[in-house]
């Protein structure tokens, strides 16, 4: 595949001190850009988007705020408005300074409701004419996006890795603990669905569909649950979480329980599985199987 140079001048690389190039065409359209849009902004804003965009999945009206790539906080509420504040407030001090996607047409309430200089850019399908000029007011890049099939890559060896980028079916399997009703399955796939936006290992804690513990990159699980739960805190108690591949060992998953979180959903195929279902079952905690792993690097 030959991809040729976009053109589009990027402000520098990931870091100040490097160029940085685009090619292929890219499937946004810069309505606003004040500021010349970054490599980094980029970056960030696929993975706002991406995730926003699997949270179509549930019903409501999806938010994401990101930075380096990761989440600081989604939430899928009925309100417009509700949903974007929640995502920023899941992690106020993270979301500073961060990159908002959402998966509905942003409207005039929605710029309104952002705080002026709290967002680097907003992304959406859609925006209507009065919040393209409040957010122009507020200095905040504006990406329309159109769809698209997203992918995974990196350059390696001087060559490029490209791979497919896609959930596996959100059909949980109850393997321990209490079963869960309807609406608290819901809450479970709404914590994959974001999990899989989270650099790996990742452990995601939601509540009331809103994320309220993020425990990102680390390269221990059981650590991604301690990140997870510390800031989670009391928020923690009858929470969802998600592990975006399997429990290792059962440590990870025995901080979860010491937290309270009322009930896990990951993937499993370690050797120790059995420990894992045997330690859900005297823990109390309700434990589902997802259909695969979700690992990001």
């Amino acid at each position: 595949m030959y991809l040729e140079k976009f053109d589009m001048e990027l402000r520098y690389g990931e870091n100040s001190h490097e160029k940085a190039e685009m090619f292929g065409k890219p499937a946004f359209k810069i309505l606003h850009e004040g500021k010349q849009i970054s490599f980094n902004n980029i970056l960030d804003a696929e993975s706002a988007f991406v995730i926003a965009k699997n949270l179509k999945k549930l019903n409501g009206y999806g938010s994401v705020v990101v930075k380096h790539q990761t989440p600081c906080g989604a939430s899928v509420s009925k309100s417009k408005v509700d949903s974007i504040l929640s995502a920023i407030l899941a992690d106020e001090e993270s979301s500073f300074g961060g990159i908002l996607s959402v998966n509905f047409e942003f409207d005039e309430e929605c710029a309104l409701a952002i705080k002026k200089k709290y967002l680097e850019v907003v992304i959406a399908e859609n925006f209507t004419k009065e919040a393209i000029e409040v957010l122009k007011s507020k200095k905040i890049r504006i990406l329309k996006v159109r769809d698209y099939e997203p992918k995974v890559g990196k350059p390696a060896f001087g060559a490029f890795l490209i791979g497919e980028r896609k959930l596996p079916d959100l059909v949980f399997k109850h393997v321990a603990g209490p079963k869960l009703s309807e609406s608290e399955m819901t809450e479970l796939i709404f914590s994959y669905i974001v999990v899989e936006g989270v650099k790996s290992n990742a452990i995601l804690i939601s509540k009331n569909l809103t994320t309220v513990g993020i425990g990102t990159g680390q390269p221990s699980r059981k650590r991604a649950a301690w990140i997870a739960t510390s800031l989670a805190g009391e928020k923690a108690i009858g929470a969802y979480a998600a592990s975006d591949a399997f429990f290792p060992f059962p440590d990870g998953l025995e901080i979860l329980a010491n937290a309270k979180v009322k009930a896990v959903v990951a993937p499993m195929g370690s050797i120790r599985d059995s420990e894992i279902i045997d330690a859900a079952n005297k823990l109390g905690i309700s434990f589902y199987k997802a259909n695969g792993r979700v690992f990001r690097h």
